[in-house]
């Protein structure tokens, strides 16, 4: 099945407007606790940035990662969910984090007179339409600044691939009945990711915009 702009449009609807409540339970349990890690390492590899752009922030979990983890620096974090940009905002409330601001905006529409130093993006590369995205940042990021996407990809080793598809084979049901907000994401996501190809067009779209030292490194 290939997935096009406007399923993918769709897709976020459906996934991200009543599962905000319930989702960081949820990527918890059902990345095994591993999106905690994940999320460290993307906060490594920043070094002192004074400006940082959170794209598709959701909840807040990597934000306020990196708020806390530079509380000189600022935070800028979109998202498009008006129900995730709440729970993130109550987040960073409960953790009286305030070197961030939180804006209700599709990544790609969003512009900045003010550069920054680096650019996160957790969980929006297989969602994003990456052609109108990378010429947009490229123009706000600062010169020698850090880019970070973090996504899903279909393992291209057969041992995992067929791991991969029992666990999507179980876990629609363990998860329909613990949260059932989430039973159809938990059905379509398999597809998303077997389908994108995000990291080959992103790798493509970041030379052409002139970015360098570009890499690729596989998690988990």
């Amino acid at each position: 099945m290939v997935i096009d702009k406007k399923m993918k449009a769709a897709l976020i609807s459906e996934f991200f407007a009543d599962t905000g409540a319930t989702y960081n339970s949820v990527v918890n349990l059902f990345t095994l606790g591993i999106d905690r890690q994940w999320k460290k390492k993307i906060v490594s590899k920043l070094t002192e940035p004074k400006r940082v752009l959170d794209l598709a922030c959701g909840t807040g979990i990597l934000t306020i990662a990196i708020a806390k983890r530079f509380p000189k620096s600022h935070v800028v974090a979109l998202d498009i969910t008006p129900g995730y940009l709440e729970v993130a905002w109550r987040n960073a409330f409960k953790q009286k984090v305030k070197n961030v601001s939180f804006i209700l905006t599709p990544a790609e529409e969003f512009t900045s007179k003010e550069h920054f130093d680096a650019v996160t993006a957790s969980y929006l590369a297989k969602y994003a339409h990456l052609d109108r995205l990378i010429p947009n940042l490229s123009k706000m990021i600062a010169p020698g600044g850090t880019l970070l996407f973090h996504d899903f990809t279909y393992p291209k080793n057969k041992s995992l691939q067929r791991l991969f598809d029992s666990y999507f084979k179980v876990i629609p049901t363990v998860g329909g009945l613990l949260y059932p907000e989430w039973k159809s994401v938990l059905q379509k996501l398999p597809d998303l990711i077997r389908d994108t190809t995000w990291i080959s067009e992103l790798t493509q779209i970041l030379a052409k915009e002139g970015f360098d030292q570009i890499k690729v490194e596989s998690l988990t």
